[in-house]
C-alpha cells in the first residue's frame, strides 16, 4: 500500500487501527489500498479505562476528518479482557483467514466498529497468547510468505511458525521486558544505565549466549562485577545485556524446525535483531511490521465488508 496525496479525491473507504498497550496507530484507506490519512496516539490500553476507548477513537477520527459512516477495524489489545471489548481468542493451530470471522462488533456512536480476536495456544506444557501479532502474520501470508519461522521482536517477542497461511504454533519470550527490568530495577542498573553502547560488545555477547543459552543467567552478574574489577576496560553493560538476552532468544527460537527465517520489525529494534542474526551468520528475510499489520488489517476488512469493494493494488 502507498501513501496518498492530499490533492487526490479518492474517498476514505475504511479505517484500520492497531491498538496496543502503549500506542494507537490509525490509517484511513481508500478502496484501492492507498493511505489517505494517518494518526498516532500514545493512548494505548495501558492509559485508558474501558470508558475511555470510544472517546479516544472519536478524537483520532475527528483529527483525520473521517466521515461518520466509515467502518473501523481494530486489532491488538483493545480486544483484551482489560480492553474496550473482549474479542475471544481463536485456538492455534489455525487458518489465519479465520481471524476475520471472529471479529466482534462494538456499539459506539452508530459507527460500524469491529475488533479482531487474538490467538491462544492451549497447550498445558506451552500455554501462550497473542493479540496484534496474528494480524501481522496474516499480512505476511497475504504478501506471499509461505512456510517460515517468523521473529517479531518487542517487549514480549514472538516466534511463530507459518505453513501456507496457517499458524502452526508460536512462543513468547520476554526479552524486551527483561532488558528493562534488569537495566532499571536490578543491581545491573549501576552499570547498564551509564555505559556507552558498543557494537563489538553486543555481537560478542550475542555469540556467547547463542552458543550456550543455558549459561546466560550465569553471565549476567559479570555485567556488575566487570566494572568493579576492570573499570573503564570492562565491556559495555547495556550492549552486553542486550546481546546476552537476544542471543539466548535466537538460540531458543531457532532450535526447532528448518523453515526460512523472516524478521518482522520496525526501527531500532529491527536493526538490533538484524545485527544479531548477521553476526551469527543466520540468513533471514526482512519485513516491516507496520506495513505487515496494515496489510493484514486491510485484507481482513475486505473479508468482513465485501460490499465496500476493497481491492489492494500496487499503484
Amino acid at each position: 500500500m502507498t501513501s496518498g496525496d492530499s490533492a487526490d479525491i479518492n474517498p476514505v473507504n475504511i479505517v484500520l487501527a492497531d491498538w496496543g498497550t502503549s500506542n494507537l496507530r490509525l490509517w484511513a484507506m481508500d478502496a484501492a489500498g492507498h493511505i489517505r490519512a494517518e494518526h498516532r496516539s500514545d493512548r494505548g490500553m495501558g492509559q485508558l479505562n474501558r470508558d475511555g476507548f470510544g472517546p479516544e477513537l472519536d478524537r483520532c477520527l475527528a483529527a483525520m476528518t473521517v466521515p461518520a459512516d466509515t467502518p473501523v477495524l481494530i486489532c491488538g489489545m483493545a480486544g483484551a479482557a482489560q480492553g474496550w471489548h473482549e474479542a475471544p481468542y481463536l485456538d492455534a493451530p489455525c487458518d489465519l483467514s479465520a481471524i476475520a470471522d471472529g471479529a466482534v462488533r462494538v456499539e459506539h456512536g452508530g459507527r460500524d466498529i469491529r475488533i479482531l480476536p487474538g490467538i491462544a495456544q492451549r497447550d498445558r506444557t506451552a500455554p501462550d497468547v497473542m493479540r496484534g501479532e496474528e494480524t501481522i502474520l496474516y499480512g505476511l501470508a497475504q504478501a506471499g510468505t509461505g512456510d517460515a519461522r517468523v521473529c517479531l521482536p518487542g517487549t514480549h517477542a514472538k516466534w511463530a511458525r507459518l505453513s501456507r497461511g496457517h499458524l502452526a504454533g508460536f512462543r513468547t519470550m520476554m526479552t524486551g521486558e527483561m532488558f528493562a527490568l534488569l537495566g532499571e530495577a536490578s543491581i545491573l542498573r549501576h552499570t547498564v544505565g551509564i555505559s556507552d553502547w558498543s557494537d563489538d560488545d553486543f555481537a560478542a555477547a550475542v555469540a556467547e549466549a547463542h552458543a550456550a543459552p543455558a549459561d546466560c543467567l550465569g553471565r549476567l552478574f559479570g555485567l556488575r562485577a566487570g566494572p568493579l574489577l576492570f573499570g573503564d576496560a570492562a565491556p559495555s553493560g547495556s550492549a552486553r545485556l542486550s546481546g546476552l538476552l537476544i542471543g539466548a532468544e535466537i538460540a531458543t527460537g531457532m532450535a526447532a524446525g528448518d523453515e526460512p527465517l523472516c524478521l518482522v520489525a520496525t526501527g531500532g529494534m529491527a536493526e538490533r535483531y538484524a545485527a544479531a542474526l548477521t553476526a551469527l551468520g543466520i540468513d533471514f528475510d526482512r519485513a516491516d511490521a507496520e506495513d505487515a499489520v496494515r496489510n493484514g488489517l486491510f485484507a481482513m476488512a475486505a473479508r468482513i465488508w465485501p460490499e465496500r469493494e476493497l481491492l489492494e493494488t500496487d499503484a
